[in-house]
């Protein structure tokens, strides 16, 4: 009997899988999930549950477990994610995150050949993802600021659309939540892995992607039509409606990435700052300002509310996410399933790169399924340090593959929000779109597991 538990906890995998996939609340698919993973491990002859903290009773335990994992989350990589999702959402309260897409967009006026702006913009609007984490806000942004530009130079909409939906391929630490809690998990600051693995990366992937994007659009452009021009007006007005705002105030968003890019242990060693800390800093320095500005105290101290309401969103959206993950991943490690993979990979010879490789497959056929990636890379993530040290590495290559795959291969769904979003701008139908984004996705995912592959 004690043989199966682990094979009955596969069943529980593939089950809670397909409830993802079939759109049920995701929170709950892994609680459930997790609480069957954990009750078969003790069927199995798991002793407890806790190693100290223990309730007295096994059946309380299961929950004191999920509290445990709960607290040290929210002490952790949650409070980050906090402290993120919240200044985020000051930025956008400020208008600031929209006047920092309009100031950058400016450089782009200057080049008139069609495909080669194509290239640009998408260069352009993945480099804004270093302070926008939201795929669909970023490409909307985009819509109204950089759209109408191309536009006007002689781009196809369906190309110029096609564009604007693939640009958040790679989510950056310290912006991005999933970024934060990949960063911890293999033991780094949020601002080490972003400088030392994901910059190194992008810059490759990123290119290849461009010019994948450039050739894809001219080949349809070709074949299937350019697609209906969007009524320009309404854009205009609204990009004049952005740019109201103080031109200084693009600042603002990447302040933080400035101050944890020179206060850290790789540069100003005597002086080092943690993203929380630079977040808080940044946002005060940005209330003092808007203040300033505005010159209405009411207004300002109302908009900085917008720090601590986007905190409260964060925690539903997302840190409450990952506290049932890793309660799920610590499921499947005491049910046997995490010895269970990286027997099966050393008997077939896998190593750590292969690994990730499969691993990264999984959360990219889930994401296209579902159009998120975020529960597929949240629930698996948190194996990786047991599959690392049993496999005698530190796991950066697993996570770097796992999490850019996560975030990468989104605009090849179609039931994606960033997708369906601009599909309607653009009034084709998702599968349309999807069409021209997919070769370019396919082709970073593989430029991107070989980098990491072979530097990593």
């Amino acid at each position: 009997m004690t043989d199966m538990i682990p094979w009955l906890g596969v069943i529980v995998l593939v089950l809670t899988g397909w409830a993802i996939v079939k759109k049920y609340q995701v929170n709950m698919v892994l609680f459930i999930g997790g609480l069957l993973l954990n009750v078969l491990a003790l069927f199995g002859g798991l002793d407890a549950l806790m190693t100290k903290g223990s309730t007295g009773f096994i059946g309380f335990d299961l929950f004191e477990l999920l509290k445990s994992i709960s607290t040290s989350q929210v002490a952790g990589v949650g409070f980050i994610i906090l402290i993120s999702g919240g200044f985020a959402t000051y930025m956008q309260a400020i208008g600031a995150s929209d006047r920092f897409v309009t100031v950058c967009a400016k450089p782009l006026s200057f080049i008139k050949n069609p495909y080669l702006i194509l290239a640009a913009v998408f260069i352009f609007g993945h480099c804004l993802s270093l302070v926008i984490t939201s795929a669909a806000g970023l490409a909307m942004l985009m819509v109204v600021t950089v759209y109408p530009l191309i536009i006007r130079v002689g781009c196809s909409p369906l190309a110029a659309a096609a564009v604007v939906a693939s640009v958040l391929a790679i989510g950056y630490a310290p912006a991005s939540g999933t970024a934060n809690l990949a960063a911890q998990l293999v033991h780094l600051e949020p601002i080490e892995y972003l400088v030392r693995y994901q910059l190194p990366m992008a810059v490759p992937t990123i290119i290849a992607m461009a010019i994948a994007h450039v050739v894809v659009q001219y080949y349809f452009d070709k074949k299937e039509g350019t697609g209906e021009v969007a009524d320009l007006t309404e854009l205009e007005s609204k990009r004049k409606t952005l740019e109201k705002t103080p031109a200084f105030y693009a600042i603002f968003p990447i302040m933080p990435i400035v101050f944890l890019l020179i206060f850290n242990k790789m540069v100003y060693k005597s002086v080092t700052l943690s993203v929380p800390t630079a977040m808080f800093i940044c946002w005060f320095i940005a209330f003092l300002f808007d203040l300033l500005m505005r010159r209405n105290v009411k207004e300002s101290f109302d908009l900085s509310f917008a720090m601590f309401k986007g905190m409260g969103n964060i925690l539903t959206s997302t840190v409450g996410l990952i506290f049932v993950a890793a309660f799920f991943a610590k499921g499947l490690q005491n049910v046997g399933i995490v010895d269970l993979l990286i027997d099966s990979a050393q008997g077939i010879g896998l190593n750590s790169t292969g690994m990730g490789v499969v691993l990264s497959a999984i959360i990219g056929l889930v994401t296209v399924l579902t159009g998120s990636g975020v529960a597929a890379f949240t629930s698996l993530a948190h194996i990786v340090p047991d599959v690392a040290q049993a496999m005698g590495v530190d796991g950066i290559s697993m996570m770097v593959m796992m999490h850019t795959a996560a975030e990468m291969l989104r605009a090849m769904s179609p039931v994606a929000g960033v997708i369906i979003i601009v599909a309607g701008f653009a009034k084709v139908n998702p599968l349309t779109m999807v069409k021209r984004t997919a070769i370019p996705c396919l082709v970073g995912y593989v430029v991107m597991l070989t980098f990491v592959g072979l530097f990593f």
